[in-house]
């Protein structure tokens, strides 16, 4: 395993909290990374002479905030203005389009709603009305010609032309110009709009081609190189902005008057586990996003409708870039109406909708001096009092007792990621994650199921656990096995499967957790695999024992406590006294095709059981998520443990 010397932020973390069965003793802090300049008082919103929005595609926070393939989008974040807390409306985009316009969703997020026409008054309606001029500056794309260079899809279904007063007016409808047209603007300054709206293809932006049914082709099972080609859009998109950010920020225009450029990814990613809501990260909204009834189909699927009640576009990101400000960052909850009412207010122009709303806060904090520096977070650590005895109380488990784990029948190759110890006595231990390569296609066409043995009475499936199955293919546009949430009981974990795979394909299940019993036997947990009524073979999802005495300390199975996660490990035999060890840990997708880890944290503790929350490290449960921990003394820096493979479960 490759580890990567590439710091994530880290937020501070809460009180610990009290787990059944389990006391945890104070917490030992230690310092993480430097923060950012964060904005103290009160700012106003200026009168802009030129405001330049960006609108990207279908990225959350934490996919773009721990991704290592946008480092320009990181040097903005580090540079000038991030929102922390920004949501988009709703889901999917269209919503998100029409709410920066108009300050009103128009229904949009509802299946089979009216998307196009759509006659509520809009932005450039205020615009016109105030003799502020506009263009919408589109990038050369697969839908563009020589007669039609505008970024365009048929039926109006470019932001802009989704409003019945902007698509049957040709008068408006030449304000939509090719994206090559816009230096020749800015170098002058004569003619430049005061709103500028530069739209990207779809690599730029980052949304890619289209989904084929059930299958994410781009994000994959969820973010951060789930898939080559995910990869390729966040470069596309990072590239992008690399190119036109310094473009407009060198330019005559940017350096006369107040200016200011939003840039915003408009919902959060794709999470293949998550059916509920369209198949979304997050329903997660700020002030404004619509609530929707119970039973609506945002899936396409009858099997799981959504429960009712707010349907927000998730936790995404948005940068602020000013002229006159320094780095600010914002943890005030902002959304795509914040960014129409920010315009609104700097030009004087009224709010339409739910700009009007007085909990839909102005980004006014961007456009200020920061006048003070906030504390350094603080990265909680502590222990569980009463593992380190039931650690120790475990036997050895010897290397006679761990079998391959790796077995084939004619339907499809089981193999796992690592084979984790388990602890006697202990709740909620994380196994590993299982591959399932299809001989042919259409070999997962009932229910995925794992089942421990009857006579195995000691260790038994979490109720809390709840994996997940992602899926790799080689080709991302085919058509990929499609899962649905699973279901746990003492005995079995069932993952349904909704959609056979088009194309042998390659199954991931990730986030199976088991309680061990103290009287369990040492030894391996060995599950069978079937899928209906045939029987794909067996795993071993770890062993009930702990490693012998070793020089260098070594992992043991992680702990899912709700929001906290422990990292026990057993100390080498060199480590005497009173000692310190580092722990760090590091994620990806298992569906990326490379070593492109994009989360990172490391910190310092002097029990072996140490705790940490997933704020701390950013932990997330998406489908398809695996993370390594490793430790080491911090005396002996060569001397790393070996990495235990994990899944988070919830």
């Amino acid at each position: 395993m490759r580890w990567l010397n590439h710091q994530t932020k880290m937020a501070a973390m809460g009180a610990l909290l009290g787990v059944s069965g389990l006391v945890l003793v104070p917490a030992i802090t230690v310092q993480a990374a430097s923060p950012p300049v964060s904005h103290r008082g009160s700012p106003k919103v200026p009168y802009f002479n030129h405001v330049f929005v960006i609108m990207m595609e279908n990225h959350s926070y934490n996919d773009l905030m721990y991704e290592n393939d946008v480092p320009y989008i990181h040097q903005l974040a580090q540079r000038y203005g991030i929102a922390t807390q920004y949501y988009g409306v709703t889901n999917p985009s269209v919503g998100n389009r029409v709410g920066i316009l108009s300050g009103t969703t128009a229904g949009t997020e509802l299946p089979h709603s009216k998307t196009t026409g759509l006659t509520q008054p809009n932005l450039i309606d205020q615009l016109s009305a105030h003799h502020l001029s506009w263009g919408a500056f589109y990038e050369h794309s697969r839908l563009s010609s020589s007669s039609h260079p505008i970024y365009n899809y048929q039926h109006g279904h470019s932001t802009f032309l989704r409003f019945a007063d902007i698509a049957n007016n040709p008068a408006r409808i030449a304000h939509l110009h090719p994206l090559r047209s816009l230096p020749a603007e800015l170098a002058t300054n004569h003619g430049l709009p005061n709103y500028v709206w530069i739209g990207a293809n779809s690599i730029g932006n980052m949304e890619g081609g289209y989904r084929s049914p059930g299958q994410f082709t781009f994000q994959g099972a969820g973010p951060g190189g789930a898939t080559a080609a995910d990869r390729q859009l966040e470069r596309g998109g990072n590239n992008f902005l690399a190119t036109w950010i310094p473009r407009i920020m060198h330019s005559k225009a940017w350096h006369q008057g107040h200016n200011a450029i939003f840039i915003t990814w408009d919902e959060t990613s794709y999470n293949a586990s998550n059916p509920v809501t369209g198949y979304w990260l997050s329903d997660h909204g700020a002030p404004g996003s619509p609530v929707i009834p119970a039973g609506t189909n945002l899936a396409g699927n009858s099997q799981y409708l959504f429960p009712g009640g707010v349907d927000g576009g998730g936790h995404a990101l948005a940068l602020v870039i000013s002229n006159t400000a320094h780095h600010v960052v914002s943890a005030t909850p902002y959304n795509e109406y914040s960014v129409l009412k920010t315009i609104e207010t700097g030009w004087h122009l009224g709010y339409l909708g739910h700009a009007a709303n007085a909990h839909v806060h102005t980004m006014a904090a961007f456009f200020g001096h920061a006048s003070g520096r906030s504390s350094p977070p603080r990265l909680a650590v502590g222990a569980l009092s009463t593992y380190d005895a039931r650690l120790m109380d475990t036997p050895v488990a010897s290397s006679a007792a761990t079998p391959q784990a790796h077995t084939a029948t004619s339907l499809a190759t089981l193999s796992t990621t690592t084979n984790p110890y388990f602890a006697r006595g202990v709740s909620h231990q994380v196994g590993t994650t299982v591959t399932i390569q299809e001989s042919q296609a259409g070999v997962l066409n009932h229910t995925l199921a794992f089942t421990l043995p009857s006579s195995e009475s000691g260790v038994r499936f979490a109720r809390q656990s709840s994996p997940v199955g992602s899926t790799q293919i080689a080709n991302p546009s085919d058509q990929g096995v499609q899962f649905a949430p699973s279901s746990a009981a003492a005995r079995q974990v069932s993952i349904p499967v909704v959609t056979p795979s088009a194309v042998p394909s390659t199954a991931l299940i990730t986030g199976l957790v088991l309680d061990v019993s103290p009287h369990a036997q040492a030894g391996p947990v060995i599950a069978t695999v079937s899928s209906g009524s045939h029987v794909l073979g067996t795993v071993t999802l770890g062993t009930v024992g702990r490693p012998a005495a070793l020089t260098a300390p070594q992992m043991m199975a992680p702990v899912v406590l709700n929001h906290l996660m422990a990292f026990p490990f057993v100390p080498g035999t060199s480590q005497r006294g009173n000692h310190s060890d580092v722990l760090r840990i590091e994620g990806q997708y298992p569906t990326s095709r490379s070593q492109d880890l994009n989360q990172y944290a490391s910190f310092t503790t002097k029990t072996n059981v140490p705790v940490v929350s997933d704020t701390a490290v950013n932990l997330t449960s998406q489908a398809g998520k695996q993370y390594w921990a490793e430790v080491r003394p911090i005396n002996h820096p060569a001397s790393w443990s070996s990495a235990v493979t994990f899944s988070v479960s919830r």
